[in-house]
């Protein structure tokens, strides 16, 4: 299979446009927005909290793209239970951008993905879901929609 260069691209049908961040679990947000603006120049975004999900964030802004740093607000939670296995933090998901983000979910569900909850209101004000990993090569997937 040849796969040619496009401006949108068909996820399980859905177009999505760019990678709009990837995000990173951090157990101590603070060392990490200073780590990624000391060591690699990156412009850190002021801290913001989403009890929603439950998790401090903060972005890492780069020319061409966007590193997400998530802390856990409590341990039951996603993002919690992810550094509850992975101590020194990790990669928590790959956040692609849609035009639109309902109609994203619906053509996920009728080409077999399987998103984990109904679009909603993300930290950016634009609706957002994610797509299970096990459909998705063990990499969770966060569909986002662009402003």
């Amino acid at each position: 299979m040849q796969i040619e260069k496009s401006q949108d691209i068909e996820l399980g049908g859905m177009k999505v446009s760019s990678v709009a961040h990837i995000a990173v679990a951090v157990p101590d947000l603070e060392k990490a927005m200073s780590f990624y603006h000391d060591r690699f120049g990156a412009k850190i975004s002021a801290p913001t909290e989403n009890t929603a999900q439950g998790v401090r964030i903060a972005f890492a802004e780069f020319s061409n793209t966007k590193i997400e740093l998530l802390q856990p607000l409590k341990k039951v939670s996603p993002v919690g239970r992810f550094i509850e296995r992975n101590p020194s933090g990790g990669i928590h998901h790959i956040c692609f951008s849609t035009e639109d983000a309902e109609s994203a979910h619906s053509t996920a569900e009728a080409n077999g993905l399987r998103p984990l909850q109904m679009p909603e209101q993300g930290v950016h004000g634009h609706p957002l879901f994610f797509l299970h990993p096990k459909e998705t090569f063990g990499a969770l997937i966060e569909i986002e929609e662009s402003g």
